[in-house]
């Protein structure tokens, strides 16, 4: 009894060790571009991303990385307009549309070929209100989409053209 009840601790603290090291990213894996710092959303947690199913977006395959937001430094959520103007002073050659959708506000920022879209996605609000940001999805296509499709992703309605 007294064997299982220390090879249980020992397993804990193990547990507790390993959590304690997870190592924080400073660029999404998939595309290589920076990671706001609000990806890390609790001590010692590290901010590794949900990768996205694979998919297809018209006839472009995609591939994907989401994260949540919250500024664990400040101990509160970003606010929206805070992470859209962290991204176009990190991402100045991308360009940047918004649009709003399902009640949240949708900012794409993407490449010059349009084989990488950055989706910033707020909490739900009224259109043009500066909410807490919600999540950022790091989106891989080939080939690229068009500024038309990657416009009404942000809306809601897919169209491919």
């Amino acid at each position: 009894m007294k064997q299982t009840i220390l090879t249980a601790t020992i397993f804990a603290f193990c547990l507790a060790n390993a959590a304690g090291q997870e190592k924080v990213l400073t660029n999404d894996p998939l595309t290589g571009l920076p990671l706001i710092p609000a990806t890390v959303v609790a001590k010692n947690a590290g901010n590794k991303p949900v990768k996205m199913p694979d998919g297809k977006v018209c006839r472009s395959n995609m591939q994907g990385n989401f994260y949540s937001l919250y500024n664990y430094f400040a101990q509160n959520k970003i606010k929206l307009n805070e992470a859209i103007v962290w991204y176009a002073t990190h991402l100045s050659q991308f360009k940047k549309i918004q649009g709003y959708e399902s009640g949240r506000s949708q900012i794409a920022f993407y490449n010059s070929d349009r084989t990488v879209v950055i989706f910033l996605t707020g909490n739900k609000g009224a259109p043009g209100e500066d909410t807490d940001a919600y999540s950022v999805a790091y989106e891989r296509y080939q080939p690229g989409l068009s500024e038309k499709t990657i416009a009404s992703l942000t809306q809601g309605k897919i169209a491919c053209n």
